[in-house]
């Protein structure tokens, strides 16, 4: 059901300019986000950012195509969000705390993915010029081709291009997977467990805490040797945690939480903690 919303406008689009024409199709389409905006907020109480910035380039674009009776205005629409969309990917490189190219395709896997933080940064440099060049393939259609085959391209050929750039990336990084160790056979006369270490003591720490549905710790401690607090035997750890703890909460509140509960291993073990504390959904 809420695949088939997100789809909706989209399908709304195409049917009204099959049945009528771009300018029917365009008002449908119009109607079509705001109704979305509205479900969703109904569904879920809030309102998803892609769908605000989906519908206000609809309405301004719409009204001037209705208004002048010029489909090109709408023709820009699928250009101006693919650009948008390509912007927010460059800004990325530069702003929070990871890409958005890693954000995306590490929640695709259950496990931690083996990639360099480099690669990270080229895989999401490939994806801002592949919206850039989406968004220029909109425009060189609508403007050298005939409407219909504009339509078909917007409707189908921009899903369908986008798949087929994502999947091979998918079937990589599937084999990128980091797995875990089998259990070794223990010995006849096994020796005292060793105390925890620091990124079990911190793992323990969480999971009694925040019962998390998903929670990864990774220490990065070799990235700052010779920095303040790793030279005095401190370690830095990089932590992602899904609670249902953080629901309902802000960003500061999340991370003021996570704090709260390894306090005393920050006094001791824990020079510095990047937290990305996130409810389920």
């Amino acid at each position: 059901m809420s695949q088939l919303l997100e789809w909706s406008p989209l399908i709304v689009f195409f049917v009204a300019f099959k049945v009528l024409d771009i300018y029917w199709a365009t008002a449908a389409l119009m109607i079509a986000c705001v109704l979305l905006l509205v479900v969703n907020r109904v569904r879920t109480g809030k309102f998803k950012t892609i769908h605000i910035i989906t519908a206000a380039v609809v309405l301004v674009l719409g009204t001037a195509t209705l208004l002048l009776h010029d489909k090109r205005f709408i023709q820009w629409k699928p250009t101006v969000l693919l650009a948008l969309t390509s912007v927010a990917f460059l800004g990325s490189l530069g702003i929070g705390k990871q890409p958005l190219a890693r954000r995306m395709l590490e929640a695709v896997f259950d496990e931690p993915l083996k990639i360099s933080t480099r690669t990270w940064l080229l895989i999401n440099s490939v994806w801002v010029v592949w919206f850039a060049l989406l968004a220029v393939a909109n425009i060189y259609v609508a403007r050298n081709f005939a409407e219909s085959v504009w339509v078909n391209f917007k409707v189908f050929g921009i899903s369908v291009a986008t798949m087929i750039f994502l999947i091979p990336q998918v079937l990589w990084l599937s084999g990128k997977t980091t797995q875990v160790p089998p259990t070794p056979t223990p010995a006849p006369a096994p020796a005292p467990a060793p105390a925890p270490s620091r990124t079990q003591r911190l793992r323990e720490r969480l999971e009694s805490r925040f019962a998390p549905a998903q929670l990864d710790v990774e220490d990065e401690s070799h990235l700052h040797e010779g920095h303040a607090g790793a030279a005095g035997g401190q370690s830095h750890f990089r932590i992602r945690i899904v609670s249902e703890s953080f629901r309902g909460m802000p960003s500061v509140a999340r991370h003021r939480l996570v704090y709260a509960a390894v306090d005393d291993l920050l006094k001791t073990d824990i020079h510095a903690l990047a937290i990305e504390a996130l409810p389920p959904d």
